[in-house]
């Protein structure tokens, strides 16, 4: 069971505390909007670029395991907050987008912002709920 969570940072550092989770979270949501503003004419040509739904899934996963971890007690009510803030910021991040030469806004790419963040809060909440189980 233990691999199946192996992606969880609280099995690496097992001392972080929702409050650490919270910096990161910031530092994490200014990394997001900082590698929004990069200009196309500036971004490396790679071919990790052609898997651009699976970036932002992953990134966006990232962000929702930051955001579930930073609540110091995850119950269902704060699943139906930070779900909708994570999607919302991912809209608002596609949107900032446009406004970047030579990018654009894609739906697409909002809507895996959406699926990674959402699937991430969840699977905390779940993981979460479970460990109360545990006898």
């Amino acid at each position: 069971m233990l691999a199946i969570y192996s992606w969880e940072l609280q099995a690496i550092f097992p001392n972080m505390n929702h409050k650490t989770y919270r910096i990161l979270l910031g530092l994490y949501a200014g990394l997001i909007l900082t590698l929004s503003s990069i200009p196309s004419k500036n971004m490396p040509r790679s071919f990790i670029l052609e898997w651009d739904k699976v970036i932002h899934f992953s990134e966006y996963f990232i962000f929702g395991i930051l955001a579930a971890k930073s609540i110091e007690h995850l119950t269902v009510k704060w699943v139906y907050i930070i779900i909708p803030l994570g999607v919302i910021f991912g809209i608002m991040d596609e949107y900032f987008q446009s406004f970047i030469s030579g990018r654009f806004s894609s739906g697409l790419d909002a809507l895996s912002d959406s699926l990674g963040f959402s699937l991430a809060v969840l699977l905390v909440w779940l993981r979460t709920n479970d460990n109360k189980n545990i006898h």
